[in-house]
């Protein structure tokens, strides 16, 4: 462990440990006959280890479920009505609450271990806002007050599909270099959509209005 940064040797080894523990279950269960070599240990701790470097982030619910049970029907969170609001079907909905539940898991993971500098998560949130406009500009600039919502929500759709099938690839929109797991861009985008009391990023492009609509009524 001494080649680990000595902030990180707790979170390292702790990680190491439940790798170790689900090996030595699966020998006594008989899920695995291969015997734990020395070799797989300090590979395992060297991948562990590569994960806490400058220009990479720890991975831990790339695959995770939430305890409670999808509901994608029910569930009256701002960023899914985002996604009614643009015809959004119920598969691709259940798929964004994943996106959105790992993300902000894995952000909650990232603030106790310590690995972020001061002010990341609000710059990499800056960025996503800033590319999402600018697409998002592309998009409407042919529409007007005057434009049918039907229209409207064929550029919504466009613009969440963008955020949903493009954005993981492009490097600019990575929280960090290496860390390429798409649900990471993928959530940011719900979580921003999911902001109180006015979503930072959203896809229908009158939905903004009907959001101050409302806080406006309340006042």
């Amino acid at each position: 462990m001494r080649s680990i940064q000595r902030d990180f040797r707790q979170p390292v080894f702790e990680r190491l440990e439940g790798w170790w523990n689900n090996v030595a279950v699966d020998l006594l269960t008989g899920a695995r006959t291969e015997a734990i070599s020395g070799f797989e240990v300090s590979d395992k701790l060297a991948a562990l280890a590569d994960e806490y470097k400058f220009d990479n982030l720890p991975i831990h619910f790339a695959a995770t479920m939430p305890v409670d049970e999808i509901d994608t029907d029910g569930d009256d969170r701002q960023f899914v009505v985002q996604l009614r609001e643009i015809g959004v079907k119920s598969e691709r909905i259940r798929s964004a609450i994943l996106d959105y539940y790992r993300a902000f898991a894995q952000r909650s993971a990232w603030a106790r271990e310590n690995v972020l500098i001061t002010g990341e998560i609000e710059s990499y949130e800056d960025r996503l806002v800033d590319e999402w406009r600018r697409y998002r500009d592309v998009l409407v600039e042919e529409l007007d007050d005057e434009s049918a919502n039907v229209a409207m929500i064929k550029a919504g759709r466009a613009l969440y599909q963008w955020a949903e099938m493009e954005t993981a690839s492009i490097a600019a929109l990575r929280i960090r270099e290496r860390v390429t797991e798409p649900f990471i861009v993928r959530g940011g985008f719900h979580i921003l959509a999911n902001t109180k009391p006015v979503p930072r990023v959203y896809w229908h492009p009158r939905f903004l209005d009907r959001v101050t609509g409302i806080l406006a009524e309340a006042v």
